[in-house]
């Protein structure tokens, strides 16, 4: 933090003096700063890297977008500054829901939504999918259902995309 002190005289009669102090707030956090910081916020795993253009101006509303980088995809992170006093500079960082490279449905959900699926014509115990669906028309994911204890390959495959939904047909191909 730098201090500086004015000193005014003012001559007549009476002498008076006046004194301003000012803090300056520093004119941008650093860019190893900002990642470093944002990326303690949004890690899933160790792997996970940010990387930002550069530092981040020292002023409420000031914004930046970076790229998280997880595993094999990448997704927009929008970061604003919401509060500088002093020295100390807070920001918001929201992580973009889809990854920059398309839409993907995560694992979990599309164990369940396909486990509801298989479940209208036969009991299911559990399924299991190899990874995330992409959401590109015509990409396929494989999984396992457990069905009276047996177990049988199932072939998930995107038929439509649109902004809000992937939706995929479900084969047992077993």
């Amino acid at each position: 933090m730098s201090v500086r002190a004015l000193v005014v005289g003012v001559g007549g009669v009476g002498a008076a003096v006046a004194v301003c102090w000012s803090l300056f707030a520093p004119a941008e956090v650093t860019r190893d700063q900002v990642e470093s910081g944002t990326l303690s916020q949004v890690a899933d795993a160790p792997s996970d890297a940010l990387n930002c253009e550069g530092g981040l101006r020292a002023e409420v509303g000031a914004a930046q977008s970076c790229t998280l980088i997880r595993g094999d995809e990448k997704f927009s992170v929008n970061l604003t500054v919401t509060d500088v006093d002093g020295e100390r500079v807070s920001w918001d960082s929201v992580v973009a829901g889809a990854p920059e490279s398309g839409q993907r449905v995560p694992v979990a959900e599309l164990e369940i939504r396909t486990r509801e699926v298989l479940a209208r014509e036969r009991p299911v115990e559990v399924v299991t999918c190899n990874g995330a669906l992409p959401g590109v028309v015509g990409a396929v994911q494989d999984c396992t259902m457990t069905s009276r204890g047996a177990r049988h390959a199932v072939l998930v495959e995107v038929a439509t995309v649109t902004p809000d939904h992937v939706r995929w047909g479900v084969t047992v191909t077993e």
